[in-house]
């Protein structure tokens, strides 16, 4: 038999390459070892760099850059020179991942790092980036990095506005004089796992912004602060972009990078599966294991799990979905799903034993699909 391991990362406790590590040892613990393939996944948010990077036999290149809050950190973006692609990560310049709890703050957070990671690039001579946007701090419509990539902001008075979801409100024009035409001109991938717009209901303030610090009053001011923005994104560019599936993920980034650059939002998931050359490896294989931290309904709208769930199915090849939770509404999309928790445990000690857990059950499932195929 033959088995292609393909899981996300397991969130706080196991990288995807970790987590495939962990289930490719179990099932090699057997008397009759089945034969793997191992393909770790990402969509676009933490770990995404170093998946491409590491897998393409890429390089990393050092930044310093900015971060949420203005402090000079140590940064890098992907490169893979033959194809003169960057590979960035907006966790690593903007990212939730850089701030302690306390400073959590989207009325502050800015996103210049990223558009000083996209400055690096096209520098470096970059022709192509995938932008990874997942595990971002900031509801700032990527004002901050269109500040460091050359744009002019100004408020009613002509006066430079503040970065962070702040200057949202007080935006009345936008200049693009100082733009490079390499910028402008650079194909620009942006890869994420979420569909919301950036208005309303299901938009970047009202799911996101919670997650990132906002009160509910702040939800509200940065709500206003993106219908303003948008007006003014839609006369500057002249492209209607209101609805933009996509349009909420990571504050609202993506927004700016379509009315103005050669950019365009792709399923992260879709793209790594691509980049990686997953689904030829799939095809040769007679069952597919995959997985994340908890499998559960977001896991079903594009994440990792889902995307090469769904590509097993129409080539008619078994799925298996391993997870530390798992919710009811996502076992019809696997043909059978499994809990490494094998007894009451605390969030605590099931994140501190995921590897040892995961081994566990990989091992007992080896054992089963053994017996079944005598």
């Amino acid at each position: 038999m033959r088995i292609l391991i393909a899981p996300n990362a397991m969130k706080g406790s196991l990288s995807a390459t970790d987590f495939a590590n962990a289930i490719e040892e179990g099932l090699l613990m057997g008397d009759t070892p089945p034969e793997i393939i191992k393909h770790p996944l990402a969509d676009g948010g933490d770990g995404t760099n170093e998946l491409i990077i590491n897998s393409l036999n890429g390089v990393f290149i050092p930044v310093q850059v900015h971060d949420p809050l203005g402090r000079l950190i140590d940064s890098r973006f992907g490169w893979l020179p033959e194809s003169r692609c960057a590979i960035i990560e907006m966790a690593e310049a903007s990212g939730l991942k850089l701030l302690e709890t306390a400073e959590l703050n989207p009325m502050i957070a800015s996103s210049r790092g990223t558009g000083e990671l996209i400055l690096a690039a096209i520098n470096s001579g970059a022709q192509k980036i995938v932008l990874g946007i997942g595990g971002s701090a900031t509801v700032d419509g990527g004002i901050g990095m269109l500040k460091a990539l050359g744009f002019g902001l100004s408020d009613i008075s002509g006066d430079e506005i503040v970065e962070g979801g702040n200057g949202l409100i007080r935006l009345n024009e936008l200049n693009t004089t100082n733009v490079r035409s390499e910028i402008l001109n650079c194909e620009i991938i942006i890869a994420t796992d979420v569909t919301n717009p950036l208005l309303g209901a299901e938009g970047a303030a009202a799911i996101y912004a919670p997650q990132k610090g906002a009160t509910a009053l702040m939800v509200k001011e940065l709500e206003s602060g993106m219908e303003n923005y948008m007006h003014i994104l839609e006369q500057s560019s002249q492209k209607k972009i209101a609805g933009m599936v996509g349009g909420g993920a990571a504050g609202g980034i993506a927004v700016p990078l379509v009315a103005f650059f050669n950019a365009r939002i792709v399923s992260g998931a879709e793209l790594i599966i691509e980049l990686l050359g997953v689904l030829e490896d799939l095809k040769k294989c007679d069952l597919v294991i995959t997985g994340e931290g908890c499998i559960d309904l977001q896991t079903c709208q594009g994440k990792g799990p889902a995307v090469i769930a769904r590509a097993a199915r129409e080539a008619g090849i078994p799925v298996i979905a391993i997870g530390g939770a798992i919710k009811p509404e996502a076992t019809a999309l696997f043909d059978g799903i499994f809990s490494i928790t094998d007894g009451p445990l605390s969030l605590e000690e099931a994140m501190g034993n995921s590897y040892e857990l995961t081994k566990l059950l990989a091992c007992q499932l080896g054992k089963l699909l053994h017996a079944f195929t005598k």
